[in-house]
């Protein structure tokens, strides 16, 4: 009778004592439901369209470690003898179906950041791809770490057979799950490889711009330069080696135009077409300025000393052929850009106004190039 009677207590104790640990992990499960729905919902809300999407993305990138923190501390505290419930199982079906949800809605995202047609910052487009990647990963993770955590709650369950019918239909539809995560992560990260390789022309801008921004100041300071006997030498000297250094940053641009079209395609940026019609307008401005000064240099050359006038000439045939090289090559990068645009039939309007423009440009500036350097070839043969 004492040994029945002890045992009742023992097993009572047991009973006991399993309950908490049963219910904690039933509530924890549960949390875990509420808690991953809230990533979903976050993520749902997300729109490339409406901008800010890098600081969105870092965000949730940030609310899913920590979500994946609190999913390896229910984890780390799983101890066996485990007892099954139906709202267990339940739990782990509903969060193999977020993990799966979040993944799907990652496609999403990632084909409205290939749909754009350019960004108007290049950090914000870059950090947009770089966040992506790693949402797709943290979205891995989660799905692997849940998986896991099915996996260890079923093998330490003490009524599998009891459970066994519900707790295969659980393994079917996490299966199910898994794979459906799997392969839209495959198909965001492919979307991000994609957009990776593919170049939006604001790449170029802030380039661009600058080269337009310093040609504009060196015309305007050539406007605002006379040339007599006694500086003609000299100001074009100064001018040559200025010219010389714009020159090379514009090749350095061109190679880097060439380099980038062999190996992706582009998104053309409106921006781009803009900055490359006012480089050729800066040209011919630059062009014209250059006939100006060949004509002083021609009126004055009797008057000069024979050593200042050669480094004249010397000097201002240099400046003509880096203007002529300079306004061929800008007119070049606009032609890979367009050959290799993505969206040129939409960007077919302002394609050809830019090329208009060029070509308009472009013959004025060699024109007035092809006048200054007669003018000195006239002069280097008549002044021996």
């Amino acid at each position: 009778m004492l040994k029945l009677i002890l045992s009742c207590i023992v097993a009572l104790s047991l009973a006991v004592a399993a309950v908490p640990a049963e219910a904690g992990l039933t509530t924890s499960l549960q949390d875990l439901v509420v808690q991953g729905n809230g990533l979903r919902s976050s993520l749902a809300t997300i729109q490339v369209s409406n901008g800010g999407v890098c600081g969105q993305l870092g965000t949730l990138n940030t609310s899913i470690e920590d979500y994946l923190s609190v999913v390896q501390g229910v984890y780390n505290q799983l101890a066996a003898p485990l007892t099954l419930t139906s709202a267990d199982l339940t739990s782990l079906e509903d969060l193999s179906g977020i993990a799966r949800d979040l993944a799907a809605d990652s496609i999403r995202l990632s084909l409205e950041l290939r749909a754009l047609e350019g960004m108007a910052d290049l950090f914000e487009y870059r950090s947009a791809l770089s966040a992506m990647l790693r949402l797709s990963d943290d979205i891995g993770t989660m799905a692997d770490r849940i998986l896991e955590m099915a996996d260890r709650i079923l093998a330490m369950a003490d009524n599998i057979g009891l459970m066994a019918d519900r707790i295969l239909a659980t393994q079917r539809i996490q299966a199910a799950n898994i794979t459906l995560t799997q392969n839209a992560i495959l198909s965001t990260q492919t979307n991000m490889i994609a957009l990776s390789k593919s170049l939006s022309t604001i790449g170029y801008n802030l380039t661009l711009g600058l080269l337009l921004a310093d040609t504009q100041f060196q015309v305007a300071e050539m406007g605002q330069l006379t040339l007599d006997t006694s500086n003609a030498a000299a100001t074009l000297s100064y001018l040559e080696t200025k010219t010389a250094a714009l020159s090379a940053r514009v090749l350095v641009v061109y190679d880097l135009i060439t380099k980038d079209s062999r190996q992706a395609s582009h998104y053309v940026d409106g921006t781009t077409l803009t900055y490359l019609g006012d480089l050729t307008v800066a040209q011919k401005q630059f062009a014209a300025v250059l006939e100006t000064y060949a004509a002083t240099v021609s009126r004055i050359a009797p008057l000069m000393q024979t050593p200042l006038l050669s480094d004249a000439t010397r000097s201002m045939l240099r400046l003509t052929a880096d203007i002529n090289t300079m306004s061929k090559r800008i007119v070049e990068m606009g032609d890979k850009i367009i050959v290799m645009a993505d969206n040129i039939g939409i960007m077919s309007g302002r394609i050809v106004e830019t090329q208009v423009i060029q070509r308009e440009n472009v013959a004025l500036t060699l024109s007035s190039v092809q006048a200054a350097q007669s003018t000195m070839l006239a002069l280097i043969k008549n002044m021996n």
